[in-house]
């Protein structure tokens, strides 16, 4: 191979192609049956990415998967900016006509979750508490916090 493909120049061009998409042409681009798997991952978490992507591909899902890349080098001050985003980018995509399940890369898929979205509804939610409810217990939604996978469905 030559040297020159991977120059600099090349580099820096690749770069600015990456930042040139918009959401509508990334989302595009994944979206398989309307559906788009989303994660927000910043340096921190980047050692959680390759295992996240290898249990999603282990299920055949690996074509719907839109990374979006927010790094900061710390979780402090920035951090909070950084999740209070995720909403926006959702919504983004859902405005755009697509469903999208959300999901932090510090976990894995130990099998296809689509199965257990089934029926019409407009939002899942999945509830990661370890306390066991008891039958009669109320269903409410969790309290907001930063584990778990979102589910929602694009309404026509």
């Amino acid at each position: 191979m030559s040297q020159s493909m991977f120059s600099n120049s090349r580099k820096v061009s690749s770069l600015s192609k990456w930042r040139d998409y918009s959401m509508a042409e990334a989302a595009s681009f994944v979206t398989k049956n309307g559906t788009i798997i989303v994660c927000a991952v910043s340096q921190p978490y980047l050692p959680f990415l390759n295992n996240w992507l290898i249990s999603i591909t282990r299920q055949k899902h690996q074509e719907k998967v839109l990374v979006i890349a927010e790094d900061y080098a710390t979780l402090h001050k920035g951090f909070f900016n950084f999740t209070s985003r995720r909403p926006r980018h959702l919504l983004q995509i859902l405005e755009l006509g697509y469903s999208v399940m959300y999901n932090d890369v510090d976990m894995v898929w130990f099998g296809d979750p689509f199965c257990y979205l089934e029926g019409n509804h407009d939002v899942y939610f999945s509830d990661d508490m370890a306390a066991v409810k008891p039958l009669n217990h109320p269903h409410d939604l969790p309290p907001p916090g930063k584990k778990g996978r979102t589910y929602i469905y694009a309404v026509a």
